[in-house]
């Protein structure tokens, strides 16, 4: 299972591992679990995007997340939406 961030196909986890020096971002995985969360902590606007978890199998998996953060208020609808430095998992 790997997250990509789309905006610049930065590769951000693959199965446990980390591809970024931004130490905000992890993946979440529980022992004995499917989930594999990518988790954001301290959010900032521009971390807003599109986030896509994907997995290595015959056919491969891909699943989109659209990220909107926003310095006022939250609301959540169809996307996910967080405010500026909240820890978030997608």
């Amino acid at each position: 299972v790997s997250w990509i961030r789309k905006r610049d196909l930065h590769i951000l986890t693959n199965t446990i591992f980390t591809y970024t020096g931004d130490g905000r971002f992890a993946v979440v995985h529980p022992e004995g679990s499917d989930d594999w969360d990518l988790k954001i902590e301290f959010v900032q606007l521009r971390d807003g995007g599109i986030y896509e978890c994907q997995v290595n199998t015959e056919p491969k998996i891909n699943h989109a997340i659209m990220l909107s953060v926003e310095g006022k208020c939250v609301a959540a609808m169809a996307l996910v939406l967080v405010s500026v430095c909240a820890c978030v998992c997608l």
